[in-house]
């Protein structure tokens, strides 16, 4: 069978990404709409934790979707020296398919950074940007840690654990789990709030703020220059491309390929779609769960369970939890 999962752009990564939908209510989603060309298990809702209704007026006028732009900026910034100091301390020589998977993650991350600031650039009229200029000061989106995930993404923890924040902390259990915690695919079975339980919730707000304010405003929301796009032939050299971004088709291919890197599948598919198998790259989440594990994901390993629960089962690699070089947890840098 057809596996209708994979980015356009990359046959070898495992993704779902949800098109958009008229239902404001995720309990009453036609799913097989919802999740084009997937099964879902008979009976089986997707509830996310901030309503669908909420995730779709989010976006409040265009100064709001640029300042969530700049927000997811600093999200995605938020996560690369947490994962670097996963991998700078583990000793040489040791761990050589986690470093592997951890160097894969980082470099993706900035590749979601050029897709952010395309998106960003497509959406801002030149006529506002003096010669010179820069949309704002870089400043403002480095983040200190610990820190909470920005925008408003508030990931579900054990009961009676403080609100999760992103810390700096070298290669270890905790570290992979925070990993996990930062990449994880909102649950089905989560109750509503008012926040974000996922980086993907976070960007299907922008995905919808994109798509209305560009319908609803005459010529448009993409007249953004050109020249300020970084192309394909600028190099990337991992998973995934670099998406030049002038139309809202453009714009929604780059989040599809920020959310697929990221979290990947949502909600609960039965096995006969291939979704774990050799020579496939997996989501952000299901790359840290392998090194949790000291296993790498084989074909059967969803077994009619939510994939974000799915345990893998494949071919073992060598983990050493004692190999890694002493940190300090969120060393600060006094100068900076």
């Amino acid at each position: 069978m057809e596996n209708n999962f994979f980015q356009k752009n990359n046959p070898n990564r495992q993704k779902l990404i949800k098109p958009l939908t008229d239902s404001d209510s995720p309990q009453e989603t036609d799913t097989s709409i919802l999740l084009k060309g997937a099964t879902l298990v008979k009976g089986q809702n997707i509830q996310l934790k901030m309503s669908k209704k909420d995730v779709k007026n989010y976006i409040q006028d265009l100064k709001h979707l640029q300042d969530c732009l700049k927000t997811a900026l600093k999200l995605e910034l938020s996560t690369i020296p947490p994962y670097l100091c996963g991998l700078y301390t583990i000793k040489e020589g040791s761990n050589v398919e986690a470093a592997g998977l951890i160097r894969s993650v980082v470099v993706e991350e900035m590749l979601h950074m050029i897709l952010v600031a395309n998106i960003l650039n497509a959406i801002t009229d030149p006529k506002t940007i003096k010669k010179g200029d820069t949309l704002f000061n870089v400043k403002e989106i480095i983040p200190s840690y610990p820190t909470p995930l920005p925008g408003g993404i508030v990931p579900e923890v054990p009961k009676g654990m403080p609100p999760f924040e992103v810390q700096l902390l070298r290669f270890s259990r905790e570290a992979l789990e925070e990993f996990a915690t930062i990449e994880r695919p909102s649950d089905p079975k989560a109750p509503i709030t008012k926040n974000f339980d996922s980086i993907g919730q976070f960007y299907e707000s922008i995905r919808y703020g994109l798509l209305r304010l560009n319908e609803t405003t005459p010529g448009g929301i993409f007249i953004g220059d050109p020249k300020r796009q970084i192309a394909p032939e600028h190099y990337y050299g991992s998973g995934g491309k670099i998406t030049k971004v002038i139309t809202y088709e453009d714009a929604e291919e780059a989040i599809g390929e920020i959310v697929g890197q990221g979290e990947g599948i949502d909600g609960t598919i039965t096995t006969e779609h291939v979704l774990f198998g050799e020579n496939i790259e997996y989501a952000h989440y299901f790359k840290f769960q392998e090194i949790s594990y000291g296993r790498m994901y084989s074909a059967n390993d969803t077994n009619f369970q939510m994939p974000v629960r799915s345990v893998p089962t494949g071919r073992p690699f060598a983990i050493s939890w004692s190999s890694v070089y002493n940190m300090k947890a969120n060393p600060k840098n006094e100068r900076l």
